[in-house]
């Protein structure tokens, strides 16, 4: 048996969290505590075997779980410190181009889904807790790199535009 303990401090999260391993067709067991400041989501696998399928699985809904409720934050903050000198409007186009980006199907961008799945499953394989806030701000520099990457193509992007 596989367990892992998912933590965070939302609860938004944790039903978000509960709806997509919900809907894994594994043979798992789901239980949810509250203990002082975390909520507490703890998947316990109950087979021996096909566990990469697993870890698979528990990435895919964390993966999830960060592009909803982290990625657009995380542009927004690169976005303002690092072109505090555009105006509210162009940082908006800025912002909006980005999204489309990030919109673009599965074979134009899936490199950006792909590290994100591959950064939480290696972290799982290794330890059986993780703390979404805590590993989002700290464990995901390769995909923050890559966003800002996005988020320079997008600012060239809107530059061609506006001069041409």
């Amino acid at each position: 048996m596989k367990t892992v303990c998912i933590k965070t401090i939302s609860e938004d999260k944790i039903i978000f969290l509960i709806d997509r391993i919900e809907k894994i067709n594994s043979n798992i067991c789901i239980s949810n505590y509250r203990f002082k400041t975390y909520d507490n989501l703890i998947v316990h696998y109950l087979e021996k075997e096909n566990t990469n399928e697993f870890y698979d699985n528990i990435s895919n809904a964390l993966k999830e779980l960060i592009e909803k409720f982290y990625e657009e934050k995380i542009i927004e903050k690169y976005i303002e410190k690092n072109y505090f000198y555009l105006g509210i409007l162009e940082k908006n186009y800025i912002f909006e181009i980005t999204k489309k980006v990030l919109e673009l199907p599965e074979n134009k961008i899936g490199y950006k889904r792909k590290l994100l799945k591959e950064l939480i499953k290696s972290y799982l394989l290794e330890n059986k807790k993780i703390i979404i806030e805590g590993f989002v701000n700290f464990r995901l520099k390769q995909y923050r790199e890559l966003l800002e990457r996005i988020v320079e193509v997008s600012v060239f992007s809107y530059l061609d535009l506006i001069t041409f």
